[in-house]
This record gives structure tokens, sequence and C-alpha cells, in this order.
């Protein structure tokens, strides 16, 4: 993929995360688990007072804001879509419990950030967006200090087993399309030289958030089904976007029962360097 193409992709793809339907399937957080999960992954990668962090692809700030004022760090989020980090900024300015996180617009995969300056780094569900997912991580492991940690959360997929509507712009909104199964996250972890690897299957979690988007879509269906009676006085299957949601919701269940779809966290240390301590 050429330099252009994928500027082309991370703009589709930052569009799409501001999209209504990325509102209605993934929430506020844009992630299975809500910040419920987030404050987990800050949990194990041992966050503290005045830590130093930085959240590749923020989106809407909400992680970022959320692991300040849990752990009273300061993070630095960097998001892509530039309509999406001025969300941020607005969002943190008028939260009414103040945090130390700020957003900047710039490319995760080549973050405008120091060397070696940070207690840690953290990507929610925005690793498998990456094109260059390896560079990424290097990308993460440049910004670290020596010991510092990098944390990951992300949908994990077996090769091959997506049903053919979720290879497209929908399996990208749902972090599906170019995920990697849990092997091949814990690769790139290592391949980059990181060190006392925790990984952690959360993939309860997806059932939890198809779960809500099943209620969300029932309503709206229910809605639906008064507008699309046929003349024989019965409804119509229920359609979204032109899909049927609840066969597709039925196969990414199937999917998740089987162990072929997951969420999973990692946590990784980056290691000191020759000489020191």
């Amino acid at each position: 993929m050429s330099r252009l193409e994928e500027a082309a992709a991370k703009a589709c793809c930052a569009d799409l995360y501001q999209s209504e339907l990325a509102r209605l399937i993934l929430g506020d957080t844009r992630h299975p688990g809500g910040l419920r999960l987030t404050h987990r992954l800050g949990r194990l990668m041992g966050l503290r007072r005045d830590d130093w962090v930085v959240d590749l692809a923020s989106g809407n700030g909400a992680s970022a804001s959320a692991i300040s004022r849990a752990f009273h760090c300061r993070v630095v989020g960097i998001e892509y879509g530039r309509a999406a980090a001025l969300e941020a900024r607005e969002k943190a300015r008028a939260a009414p419990i103040p945090s130390r996180a700020g957003f900047i617009q710039g490319d995760a995969e080549q973050p405008p950030l120091r060397a070696g300056r940070f207690d840690a780094v953290f990507a929610e569900c925005s690793l498998s967006l990456f094109p260059d997912k390896a560079r990424a991580v290097g990308e993460a492991v440049r910004l670290l200090r020596p010991g510092g940690k990098l944390g990951l959360s992300d949908v994990t997929v077996a090769p091959g087993c997506l049903p053919p509507e979720l290879d497209g712009s929908l399996g990208r909104l749902l972090c599906l399309a170019d995920a990697l199964d849990v092997n091949g996250y814990t690769g790139l972890l290592e391949e980059a030289g990181l060190e006392d690897l925790y990984r952690e299957d959360a993939s309860n979690e997806v059932l939890g958030l198809l779960e809500e988007l099943q209620a969300k879509l029932g309503a709206f269906t229910a809605w639906q089904s008064f507008q699309n009676v046929n003349d024989a006085g019965a409804t119509t299957s229920p359609r979204f976007n032109g899909m049927d949601w609840s066969v597709l919701l039925h196969q990414v269940k199937e999917l998740v029962t089987a162990g072929r779809l997951g969420y999973w966290l990692y946590v990784a240390q980056k290691t000191a360097e020759p000489g020191r301590d």
C-alpha cells in the first residue's frame, strides 16, 4: 500500500468512527467493555500518579480523560481525525471533573512526540485498524522510556472466519476486517523487543456489546415494522442500512462462542537500555 493509499484509508476510518452508525454500534467509548475495561487495562499497566501516558487513536477522548482522572496521570491523546480531536478537546474543557488529558491531531503510526519520554502507551481497539501494525508498535516502543509499559486491547479474529458482510467498511468499523488472531498480536509485541508479556481474554465483552446492539436494533425494528406492513398484513423482515442485522448478529455470536472471534488485553514492558539498571 502506498503512502497516499494509507492516508486515504486512515481518513476513511476516522470519518467512519465519527459517524452516527459508529455511535449506535459502539457507544461513546467505541470499544467493547467501555470504560470499565479501560480502567482494567490501566491497572494491568500499573499506571501511577503523574505518569506521562499516550493514547494512540484517542477518538473523542473518553478513554484518555477517564484514565487521567482514575490514575491521576497526564495523558496525551493522538487522533488522526480533526473533528474527533476537536470534540475531545471540547469535552475535556466542559467536563465537570477536570482531567490532565490533552489532545492533538496526528498520525498514531508516526506520533509527533519525543522518544523515550513516556511511562506508558495504550491503544484500545485501534491497532487492528492500522495499515502497518508493526510500524505502529515500533513507534509506540520508541515513545516509551526504558521500563515503560505498552497496553493494548483489541479484537481478535481467526483467519478466514468472517462472513462476507464484514469484509468491508462495516468490518473495519467493528475492528474486524484487518484484525489479527490472538497470537498475531503477541508476535508483534515480541518482535518489537517487548518483554514480560501478559495477555487476558475479555471476549465476553463482545457478547455484552452484541446484546446491547441487539436491544438498540430491536427498538429500531419495532418502529420500522409499523412502516413496512405488507399487503397480507404481516411485517417484512427487519432490516437496517439494507442488511438483515438479526442474521449478522447471530453469525458474530456464533464466532465468539466458538472462540474464533474475541477481545483480548495485552501488556508488555520495554526492556532497560544495555548497561543500565
